[in-house]
């Protein structure tokens, strides 16, 4: 933590005249007048529950504080501002002028302050000022090499290019626990097979920010497979265990000596947002590829919102087990299966987009409770809302597979395109756990959903009763043209007012099907690679 003191002695040393309007960087989103002690935020877009709304506001300095002293409502900007997210009480000011110099600063809130008071949590030079202890110098300019394990606390930075080099693990196994803080605007490249891995009773704090997203790519940023993927593992319940055993941990399938799993549902691996993971996917051992974003155990204490997987080899997000809960996930041009579980999954995600290239992809879902033990406990659960997915034209697979045993809740979701089926059942535990319909178990659900495949129902090995019968004999589902203009709902679709708010907490609610409300509601705008 940076004493504020400090930091007023540095900026105090700069003349108040080279703060002038006409001493500004045009990427400046923020000045500081030693003078007076005002901070200067012209534009502020304060996110809240996947809305935002923008002001111009002023800090004074206070003793070893920020405070607010004022804040006027704006019309809503784009570019270069500055950020405040209500989710992890941070204000990210991407460039604070001081001279000739520009800063990151990262502001936190002080809880329960009245008048609304911050400290300074970090002031990071944008300039490159040489690699930090914990990297060696890069191949090329800016740049440094991230390798081995980091077991204490570190920040990656904007003004680095970060190469990872072979396997990066954060943390010992639940030992030597390790905080990666990862900034605004920072890019950190894989090579090939290279990974990064956050393991148990450590995290990952990812906070991008709409203007400026995290981005992890491969060396040359065009095809899939070219560096590994991103890895959480965490201490949430997962299943595969034998009967009996206490608690469940399992050895990952791709990397046989890394364990997850664990007795904490509500266990904490960090925060990713506004993030996006591209070209992933490369094979880490012969016919074992990572998956762009893989979850392993990990809890519901995690923070998983703004996310894009795209261009992946593998699956584009993997959910082996625990209670991860996840909002506004973009999952585009994937090789394999764009969102796929097992392990049994009990967590929660809404607003998700999943967009087929035109010439490759796998299903759009692919769901297990448990590949060998399709009955084993926990059994896979999640809650699913407002997904839209997209297929490619002539895929032989299936847009949604639900499979070994596993049990969902989907929820105001449309599914379209050139999927062989929108909706396939599959597997005498699937039939078995699902009821029949006109009286369903309720561990096999889907309400106020569309579907518009080139075929829309499939029925798996094992059925007792027909996936196109189980579809129609639930609330508000319709098979049809949804009217969508690309992945948004055209003017005049049923989609617009054809949900339902889901009763559980994490979910916002809303009155409409798939990821977004009408034409004007994008909200992968601005911070996501371009998909289309």
């Amino acid at each position: 933590m940076f004493k504020l003191k400090h930091i007023k002695e540095k900026l105090m040393t700069v003349s108040a005249v080279l703060l002038s309007a006409a001493a500004l960087n045009v990427q400046a989103t923020a000045t500081y007048d030693p003078a007076s002690g005002i901070v200067d935020l012209p534009v502020v877009e304060v996110l809240s529950g996947g809305s935002s709304a923008f002001y111009s506001a002023q800090l004074q300095l206070v003793g070893d504080g920020l405070q607010l002293i004022a804040a006027n409502p704006i019309a809503p900007t784009t570019g270069q501002r500055n950020v405040f997210d209500s989710d992890t009480s941070s204000v990210h000011v991407a460039s604070v002028t001081v001279g000739a110099d520009s800063f990151y600063a990262k502001l936190k809130l002080v809880p329960g302050s009245n008048p609304m008071s911050f400290t300074i949590d970090q002031l990071v030079n944008n300039a490159f000022t040489g690699c930090p202890s914990f990297a060696l110098p890069g191949p090329t300019a800016n740049s440094c090499i991230l390798s081995g394990t980091i077991t204490t606390n570190v920040t990656l930075t904007k003004n680095i290019v970060w190469v990872l080099e072979g396997p990066v693990y954060v943390g010992g196994d639940n030992t030597q626990s390790a905080t990666l803080t990862v900034n605004p605007g920072t890019n950190i490249i894989g090579l090939d097979k290279a990974y990064l891995w956050i393991r148990r009773g450590s995290r990952i704090l990812a906070e991008g920010t709409p203007d400026n997203p995290i981005v992890m790519t491969g060396a040359v940023g065009q095809d899939a497979g070219e560096w590994a993927g991103l890895v959480l593992a965490g201490n949430a319940p997962v299943n595969g265990c034998n009967a009996g055993v206490p608690v469940c941990e399992v050895p990952f399938e791709a990397v046989t000596t890394e364990i997850y799993g664990g007795n904490n549902p509500a266990d904490n691996s960090g925060v990713l947002k506004y993030v996006q993971i591209l070209f992933a996917g490369d094979a880490v051992r012969q016919d074992e590829e990572l998956n762009g974003l893989t979850f392993n155990g990990v809890g519901s204490g995690t923070i998983v919102d703004y996310v894009q997987v795209h261009a992946g080899l593998d699956d584009g997000i993997e959910v082996f087990g625990g209670t991860v809960q996840m909002k506004h996930l973009v999952l585009t041009n994937i090789r394999d299966d764009s969102l796929d579980w097992t392990n049994g999954w009990q967590g929660r995600a809404q607003f998700i987009l999943i967009k087929q290239a035109a010439d490759s992809g796998d299903r759009g879902i692919e769901a297990d409770n448990n590949e060998v033990d399709n009955g084993s406990t926990p059994r896979a659960q999640p809650i699913l809302s407002n997904m839209t997915i997209l297929g490619r034209t002539g895929s032989a697979v299936e847009g949604v597979l639900l499979r070994r045993g596993t049990g969902v809740n989907i929820w105001n979701s449309v599914i379209v395109g050139g999927f062989s089926s929108c909706l396939t059942i599959d597997g005498p535990a699937t039939f078995a756990h699902a009821g029949t319909p006109g009286s369903l178990s309720g561990t096999l659900t889907i309400q106020n959903s569309f579907v518009n495949c080139t075929g829309n129902f499939a029925d798996g090995e094992g059925a007792t009763f027909a996936t196109a019968d189980w579809f129609l004999s639930q609330s508000e589902n319709q098979q049809g043209d949804p009217l969508l203009s690309g992945y948004l709902p055209a003017s005049g679709s049923p989609l617009t007012l054809g949900g339902v708010a889901v009763n559980d907490p994490f979910f916002t609610a809303v009155d409409y099907v798939g990821a977004f409300k009408d034409e004007n509601d994008d909200w992968t705008r601005e911070w996501t690679f371009n998909f289309n």
